[in-house]
């Protein structure tokens, strides 16, 4: 029993499917792998600016759509502010805009009834 013990322990234990002489091989040379690193950097850079200048114009035509519209907001806002201001007085628009601040439609409905439009 004590030889079968002292074989198990000569044999090399079988992690990899290969032979000893391939762990003892010296690595590559540095620069067959960088080449090849560079290779792939260069395929990879290429499909991700492809890839990125596609979705970067998509994004710009987006951002200014979206531009534009809210342009479009603040620019009818400041003049509903300004021309509503003038047209029911400092005081009215005070107390208008104390019940806009409320954000209560229902409220705001009411307040606006007694106005004539």
């Amino acid at each position: 029993m004590s030889r079968d013990k002292d074989k198990k322990k000569d044999k090399i234990p079988k992690l990899f499917d290969g032979s000893i002489n391939e762990l003892t091989k010296p690595s590559k040379k540095r620069g067959e792998r960088s080449e090849k690193k560079e290779d792939l950097k260069k395929i990879k850079k290429q499909k991700t600016l492809y890839i990125s200048l596609d979705t970067n114009r998509k994004l710009i035509e987006l951002y200014g759509d979206e531009g534009r519209r809210q342009s479009i907001i603040v620019e009818d806002s400041v003049n509903l502010y300004y021309y509503l201001k003038k047209a029911i007085g400092e005081k009215n628009f005070d107390e208008l805009m104390s019940v806009v601040r409320r954000e209560n439609p229902e409220f705001l409905r009411e307040y606006m009834s007694k106005f004539k439009i």
